[in-house]
């Protein structure tokens, strides 16, 4: 109980030193020499394919099929990863991910906001159906893993790749792609030169808590990769998220 709770103080800490550094990030912004400073995400272009199918930069968002598909290539086949895919966005993650993508993580919030806003309201704003006026359903997310073996089209779920000491079918979404967090999106999202700049003090910050907020409720943080299911190294891979409602 003791260590739970020294755990949870030490996150909260985290969190009020992350918010300090985003305020004075935004204060040093606002009083550079130019004081055009867009501090906004970049600008996504929505393109409508055919009728419910869009494309949002590299992401296909098919709502006849409730599904999001974008492809990747395997980088790491073997040994510890903390996240299964990475999208570009928070690039520390970058070398602790087993599959790499060229689709951004702003353009992926939008594309599941666009299949599911409820969720997302849900995920990311946590804001929970009994403060709202319209009920939906629970949305469950499956992930999967396509790709071209000689003549052979396979697939699997994602949880078939990893090995944990959780139950498999915990693994939620946010346990194999990192989805963002309200506090730092802001400055890691935007358009600014500076959100690359690893010597700034902010980024510490930001990794050292957010690698707090990756521990499971079982103390896990990350997973290993199961080698013997993984693709080969540099496979193409498509990635397909794929949205059920529960009853």
């Amino acid at each position: 109980m003791k260590k739970e709770t020294k755990n949870l103080l030490i996150i909260f800490l985290l969190l009020i030193m992350g918010t300090i550094s985003v305020i004075f990030y935004n204060l040093y912004i606002l009083n550079t020499k130019d004081k055009k400073v867009k501090l906004v995400t970049p600008e996504t272009t929505q393109e409508i394919i055919e009728e419910n199918i869009y494309r949002i930069g590299n992401i296909i968002i098919d709502k006849n099929k409730d599904e999001i598909r974008f492809s990747g290539k395997v980088a790491k086949s073997t040994g510890w990863v903390q996240f299964l895919i990475y999208v570009d966005g928070y690039k520390w993650l970058k070398d602790d991910t087993a599959i790499i993508t060229q689709a951004r993580l702003k353009d992926l919030q939008l594309s599941l906001a666009l299949l599911d806003w409820k969720y997302w309201n849900d995920f990311y704003y946590e804001e929970k159906a009994e403060n709202t006026d319209i009920k939906t359903p629970e949305t469950k997310w499956e992930l999967f893993i396509q790709w071209r073996e000689g003549n052979k089209l396979k697939i699997i779920k994602s949880n078939e790749i990893v090995t944990t000491k959780d139950k498999k079918d915990l693994l939620k979404l946010h346990h194999f792609i990192f989805l963002g967090n309200p506090i730092f999106d802001q400055i890691v999202l935007s358009n600014e030169p500076a959100n690359s700049c690893q010597g700034c003090p902010f980024f510490p910050v930001e990794e050292k808590t957010l690698r707090q907020l990756f521990k499971r409720k079982s103390g896990e943080s990350g997973y290993e990769i199961n080698p013997e299911v993984i693709p080969p190294l540099n496979t193409e891979i498509n990635i397909i998220i794929k949205k059920s409602n529960l009853p």
